[in-house]
């Protein structure tokens, strides 16, 4: 790779820099619009620069839908696209000096050529994966809606003098609302019997106990159908449930707690999966009381759970196979010398 393009998107123009070696000038151009006629007039500009796709890296921060538009475009002209976090670019730098949209590009595109080797090229979504995660974040969206005109609704029938009127549109706003979450539902259902290959991954995920429609699809949108992170490990690091040790020499000593860093919504369907099991569910339940025996609190508990269905749920996507109650392994030496 000859160039390292950095850009700083933002809602309605973006910023683009070139870096090619260090001692080597930084060429920068912007703003660009943020619009198909922007993209295209950026592209011929990298086409003057010699930068095409076969020998250019595009690098951005991870900004939500501002970005969308300008990545599908150059992706489907075949640049390799990298999007990072944005704290991990930050910290890749000194903070002292100017902050403008010219320097955050010459960063992203230096970030680019120091940390090529760790690069992650994105892909786009399949339109099903792209239709449910909107439908999950719209939901979710509902749902805090509903939790807070529920509360008001209660609050207000506290009151010693009520009003009828306010009573009648609390009521009312909470049944279309809950009648919107169960559309809501049905269409993710929907969406993912439409591809046979997230249909089978969804019943398969399904199968364990605990997981429901809504935790199956969270999951398949999150990996991106299991392609881009395959391994439990890591994806209970993204998800920050994971537990990291804090020690250092003889004085610094605490107990391993979770970042809770990540996408909030998996976390928080993955805990109330925990909570199920453990109430409802005879093994887990062992489970739990034994971590509660073992001096644990009941919320590392949980996170002990949390983890394991997210362990059973990737080992069940690796094997292809459903779910089994009561299944026990048999170390394979046992099977030869029996």
């Amino acid at each position: 790779m000859k160039h390292f393009i950095g850009i700083d998107v933002a809602s309605e123009t973006f910023t683009a820099s070139l870096f090619q070696a260090p001692g080597k000038p930084v060429i920068t151009r912007g703003p660009i619009d943020n619009a198909p006629d922007g993209f295209l007039s950026f592209v011929e500009w990298l086409k003057g620069q010699h930068a095409i796709p076969h020998n250019s890296v595009v690098c951005m921060e991870a900004i939500g839908v501002y970005g969308e538009a300008l990545t599908r475009s150059l992706a489907a002209k075949g640049f390799k696209i990298a999007i990072e976090p944005p704290l991990k670019v930050k910290r890749a730098f000194d903070q002292d000096g100017h902050k403008t949209d010219a320097v955050d590009s010459a960063q992203i595109a230096e970030y680019a050529y120091r940390f090529f080797d760790e690069l992650r090229f994105w892909q786009p979504r399949t339109d099903i994966l792209e239709k449910t995660k909107q439908s999950l974040c719209a939901r979710e969206l509902l749902t805090k809606q509903s939790v807070a005109i529920q509360n008001a609704l209660i609050a207000h029938k506290r009151h010693v003098v009520q009003d009828k009127l306010l009573l009648d549109m609390y009521e009312k706003n909470l049944s279309l609302v809950k009648e919107q979450i169960a559309q809501l539902d049905s269409h993710i259902q929907e969406l993912i019997h439409q591809d046979p290959s997230f249909h089978e991954l969804s019943l398969i995920l399904i199968s364990v106990c605990g997981v429901g429609i809504l935790l199956a699809a969270c999951l398949l949108v999150t990996t991106n159908g299991f392609k881009d992170i395959s391994d439990f490990k890591q994806m209970a690091a993204f998800v920050g449930i994971c537990p990291y040790q804090y020690q250092s020499g003889k004085s610094v000593h605490r107990n391993a707690h979770s970042r809770h860093f990540g996408p909030a919504y998996v976390r928080k369907l993955l805990h109330l999966a925990a909570r199920s099991v453990a109430t409802h569910n005879p093994e887990f339940r062992k489970y739990y009381y034994r971590k509660i025996e073992e001096g644990k609190c009941k919320s590392v508990a949980l996170n002990n759970i949390a983890n394991k269905l997210l362990k059973i749920s990737f080992a069940m996507i690796r094997d292809r196979k459903p779910y089994i109650k009561g299944y026990r392994s048999v170390n394979p030496l046992v099977l030869q010398h029996a």
